[in-house]
């Protein structure tokens, strides 16, 4: 089984929570918001509340869990998380595409994802950006 929200290196599950952090795999996996299952946190006040279920659906009272997700910690302190996990895939397949412009890219992305094309990732990187991972690269392997 595989935690599957992937924001970057350094990243802390509470963290993740308290800016519903998403990654390359939210295409299909979604962002933090949907893979909480329940939560603890501290409130301002001091009180401690729990809300969510190891439950797949629950609609009972409230959604605390999903206001709390993503209020930075305005609302409360995150204390525990229990976190969805998903199965390992058998196999997995990657590409790197270039396109003439971001809105073929983004046009591309859209007609896989009507087609039904299982896309599990995706990353959009425009030239400023590959240009940025390239200096960096070159500076880093230097030191």
């Amino acid at each position: 089984m595989q935690f599957m929200v992937d924001p970057g290196a350094d990243a802390t599950i509470g963290g993740m929570v308290a800016c519903s952090a998403s990654g390359t795999a939210s295409v299909k996996y979604g962002t933090m918001k949907e893979n909480i299952l329940a939560m603890e946190a501290v409130l301002p006040n001091g009180m401690i509340v729990k809300c969510g279920t190891n439950a797949r659906k629950s609609s009972a009272g409230y959604d605390l869990m999903h206001l709390l997700c993503g209020s930075e910690g305005t609302l409360g302190i995150i204390t525990n998380v229990t976190v969805k996990l998903h199965p390992i895939p058998s196999h997995i397949s990657a590409a790197v595409c270039s396109f003439p412009s971001l809105h073929a890219a983004a046009e591309a992305v859209t007609s896989l994802l009507q087609y039904g094309v299982p896309l599990d990732r995706c990353e959009l990187l425009d030239a400023t950006a590959v240009r940025a991972f390239n200096n960096y690269s070159s500076s880093s392997s230097t030191k």
